[in-house]
């Protein structure tokens, strides 16, 4: 199996970094188009088919599907509480090829660009797929309340490994949503969400994909999906990512592989209290 390194890395020009920064300010989220095409792509797909096939095998839970009384809300046949998404934290402790991601020009470079730095640090991974015919949706929200940071830099970078549209559960978006920063009217009921009668998700712009491209967006950008009533899967890897300047406003316990730089340097020398670099 080819190494990575042989896979060729997109420079961005800084046009083309300035352009995704205008973007992702304005709107609190941005496409790269093909990020990861190819061999590469490939290998990343047989990577994730492999390591949901040994998970489900060794017993792990793996259902992420959030409960609450929206549920019943959502337009689709059939029992709508049977609905599922599979979830697998910490990938790159399952994966040298999913740990390597997270070094990628291909990755890390953008979504730089995206929040004006040129240090990143990680704050955690994951991987979504939503299972042909009875994906669940996700109603709109935004990611704030899994991890309140002081200076608001932490972005999801998602690369999607299927084509998405709204039949198969692509991510649905209120452009300009983070301009409004943390809103409080999110319910606590099972799972946290904005109300559905205030933020519809057919109000959304939804954000068709393609496999190998990447969508960063603000953990303040309000969004959401749709179910997956299509016969195709939708794969996606999520790398929440900051400036090393930022932190969170109080750190959880177990936070695995949280602070590591993967792009640059850690600008500050000296660590912040908890931390032990």
């Amino acid at each position: 199996m080819a190494n990575q390194s042989t896979f060729v890395s997109t420079v961005l020009t800084p046009a083309k970094q300035t352009e995704i920064r205008k973007e992702f300010e304005a709107n609190g989220f941005v496409k790269i188009d093909q990020a990861f095409t190819g061999g590469h792509l490939s290998q990343i797909q047989k990577e994730v088919d492999q390591m949901i096939d040994r998970s489900i095998k060794s017993g792990r839970q793996l259902e992420a599907h959030w409960r609450g009384e929206w549920r019943e809300n959502v337009d689709v046949e059939g029992d709508k509480q049977a609905r599922s998404v599979l979830s697998i934290h910490n990938i790159q402790y399952h994966s040298a090829c999913l740990a390597q991601l997270m070094f990628h020009p291909n990755l890390v470079d953008p979504a730089a660009a995206a929040i004006g730095t040129t240090d990143l640090q990680l704050s955690n991974t994951l991987m979504h797929a939503k299972p042909p015919k009875i994906g669940a949706a996700f109603p709109m929200h935004q990611d704030y309340d899994y991890a309140p940071h002081n200076l608001d830099t932490l972005i999801a970078v998602t690369l999607y490994l299927d084509d998405s549209e709204v039949e198969n559960g692509c991510l649905c978006i209120y452009p300009g949503s983070h301009k409004q920063g943390y809103i409080e009217k999110h319910v606590h009921k099972g799972s946290h969400y904005l109300p559905m009668n205030e933020y519809p998700i057919d109000q959304a712009t939804p954000v068709p994909m393609k496999a190998g491209d990447l969508l960063i967006f603000s953990y303040l950008t309000v969004h959401g999906s749709t179910p997956n009533t299509s016969d195709q899967w939708r794969r996606m890897l999520l790398f929440s990512l900051r400036s090393p300047l930022d932190n969170r406003k109080s750190e959880p316990e177990g936070s695995v592989g949280q602070g590591l730089i993967v792009r640059g340097v850690h600008p500050n020398p000296v660590p912040k209290p908890k931390e032990s670099y």
